[in-house]
């Protein structure tokens, strides 16, 4: 018989970068409501404190910093600052980045075809998708392992997958993605058994926009493709993150878990 206490992760410390977003946001919501207690690590500054409010109302602790994720020192400085108010961390949770800059907090960089897109532009992607994430993991992972146990989960995207016709400005964007996921499974491999390391490849997620900005054309039409027929939910990826986090997913490391609708 299953025991539902695997699900919990009561007493634990979950960092979840870009936690003050849409997937973030949802992801801090669900680890609290399990139990953990939350590290809010995100862009812009101002929008960390209401999450924080949101996490601690579900009767766990949370600390909110304000870090660039793509910059070494500031992600060793999160580290470190969690251990000395928490003294662990059981869960990473890397969320933060996008398709294009829309955090004006972060390195920007446009989206463009290849024949059109600057080399800057490019590499910019990947600092703020697949850097991100190799530098969060590559933090946590020593003191994982010392502790004998720990879980990453990775953000990757269906755009990473290959496997359908993407619009010709998401070049950069998808193949970064796909480092991400692929990223995973080596460091799955080599950070085991203490780590556990995981990517979820979301479909199209209804998330706030930032101000100012509007659904890219074709919205409809995309929906049609899945055969859920609706777009995802961002608690619908938080889920999935929970449960990988999770001792219930206590065998389940190298994978890819598409969270799609059917695309």
């Amino acid at each position: 018989m299953i025991d539902l206490s695997r699900f919990s992760l009561d007493g634990r410390t979950a960092i979840i970068t870009g936690g003050s977003g849409g997937i973030g946001r949802a992801c801090a919501l669900a680890f609290a409501k399990a139990g953990a207690n939350i590290v809010i690590a995100s862009l812009p500054a101002d929008s960390i404190p209401p999450v924080v409010q949101e996490v601690e109302a579900l009767g766990v602790k949370a600390l909110g910093l304000a870090v660039d994720v793509s910059d070494e020192a500031q992600v060793n400085s999160l580290v470190e600052q969690t251990l000395a108010k928490f003294g662990r961390i059981d869960a990473l949770v890397n969320v933060a980045g996008g398709s294009y800059s829309r955090n004006p907090a972060m390195p920007a960089f446009n989206r463009a075809p290849l024949l059109e897109l600057a080399p800057e532009d490019f590499m910019t992607a990947y600092a703020v998708n697949t850097k991100s994430a190799f530098l969060c993991a590559k933090a946590v992972a020593p003191h994982m392992k010392a502790r004998g146990q720990g879980s990453i989960v990775n953000i990757g995207s269906i755009s990473g997958r290959g496997t359908k016709k993407e619009r010709a400005d998401m070049a950069a964007y998808g193949t970064a993605k796909a480092a991400v996921m692929n990223l995973s499974i080596h460091m799955a491999q080599h950070w085991g058994p203490e780590v556990r390391v995981n990517a979820i490849a979301p479909g199209i997620i209804d998330t706030p926009r930032p101000a100012g900005s509007t659904r890219q054309d074709g919205w409809s039409e995309a929906l049609k493709r899945i055969a859920m027929g609706r777009a995802g939910t961002a608690d619908e990826v938080a889920s999935v993150a929970l449960f990988l986090a999770s001792d219930a997913a206590s065998f389940v490391s190298g994978a890819i878990v598409d969270v799609n609708g059917g695309e």
